[in-house]
């Protein structure tokens, strides 16, 4: 059951856009301590702690080649943010044209054990040469359900993996408790307690999904140089002006944006913001454009629900408490498993045959034919 725990975190993860449990580097940046095409284990920042110099960590970089996650290693800590550098780089990610890391812009952390990155050799290598071999199929495949150009390689690869983790699970299911039968109940079948099973899958499905959620909001800031804003003719200093912050959504699940205004004076224009599968937007703020020799620190606090019920929905309940729209989207997620879980296999014990070395569609077959 653990594996089909840890093949469901890993789908979830790619749809979601968060790494959970599992990650792998792309390039060299890293060596030796992350080969390229390493996986290693990655911590949601929620579950990690304080960042320190030293942590591998996953961030989502603003221009570090044109943007995006970005596994590289803490080496200093300013009043700006975080320092950040490849182990094989020569320079910093900061001695280019990206900005300090802000605590914000953290998705996960490595994990280390004694000072060493747990690392997973050759699992991106492995992912890599999976989806190269079927990028043909997954194109053939788009075209046979009616998805056409709509569906890019990464959403109909999540697609085929999301049917091949159901036949995986439910070929678990039909061979799970086979060792500890006794002779007796081999002779009449197996006796399989879907109530465990129903119990293992819920929190395979609402554990990934709230980390994306948590970790995937948190605090947006955006700092204001006055020596700038004495350059832009449009705006006068200690008058009212509209500034831009920018929100991503790198999974494959639409999400439920909603801001507050956290820092004092600055108001949010746009307290609630849809962004699709793999886009982004920006969130328009008003706060007091600061004197030449003045900075001001904008702060939002940006709480993300996927977007599994009307946005106005959502809105409604953050309104009277985040909880309680969180718990209206685990509540749609949660009860959406048990209604396939109860139509699949129901939520008794039952009984499965023995077939012997039946192949898996012969078992589906006998199993809902």
């Amino acid at each position: 059951m653990l594996a089909v725990v840890v093949v469901a975190s890993l789908l979830l993860g790619a749809v979601l856009g968060q790494p959970i449990l599992l990650s792998y580097v792309e390039t060299g940046s890293m060596e030796p301590t992350i080969d390229t095409g390493d996986g290693f284990v990655a911590v949601p920042t929620v579950l990690a702690g304080g960042v320190q110099e030293g942590d591998v960590i996953v961030y989502e970089a603003e221009e570090l080649q044109g943007g995006g996650l970005t596994t590289h290693r803490v080496v200093d800590e300013t009043e700006a943010g975080y320092v950040t550098q490849g182990d094989a780089n020569p320079f910093t990610d900061q001695d280019g044209p990206e900005p300090p890391v802000t605590d914000e812009q953290i998705v996960a952390e490595a994990l280390q054990i004694g000072g060493t990155v747990v690392t997973i050799p050759a699992l991106g290598i492995a992912i890599g040469a999976i989806q190269d071999g079927v990028l043909g199929f997954q194109s053939a495949f788009a075209e046979a359900v009616g998805f056409g150009d709509s569906l890019d390689r990464q959403g109909s690869g999540v697609l085929l993996f999301s049917i091949g983790f159901a036949l995986f699970a439910l070929t678990f299911l039909l061979d799970n408790g086979a060792e500890r039968t006794t002779e007796r109940s081999r002779q009449r079948g197996t006796l399989l307690n879907t109530r465990t099973v129903t119990v293992l899958l819920l929190a395979a499905v609402l554990v990934p999904a709230n980390l994306a959620m948590v970790a995937g909001g948190g605090t947006q800031q955006l700092t204001i140089d006055g020596s700038d804003v004495a350059q832009n003719p449009e705006i006068d200093p200690g008058e009212d002006a509209t500034w831009e912050i920018g929100v991503d959504n790198f999974g494959l699940v639409p999400v439920v944006l909603v801001f507050d205004g956290q820092s004092a004076g600055t108001t949010v224009l746009d307290e609630q913001l849809t962004v699709g599968p793999g886009d982004a937007t920006t969130l328009s703020v008003s706060a007091t454009a600061p004197g030449p020799s003045e900075r001001t620190t904008l702060s939002v606090t940006e709480y993300r629900y996927l977007h599994v019920l009307p946005a106005s929905v959502i809105r409604a309940l953050h309104s009277v408490d985040p909880l309680l729209a969180l718990a209206a989207v685990n509540g749609v997620l949660g009860g959406g498993t048990l209604a396939v879980l109860g139509r699949i296999v129901g939520f008794g014990t039952i009984r499965v045959r023995d077939t012997g070395a039946a192949s898996i569609g012969t078992r589906l077959r006998r199993r809902f034919g």
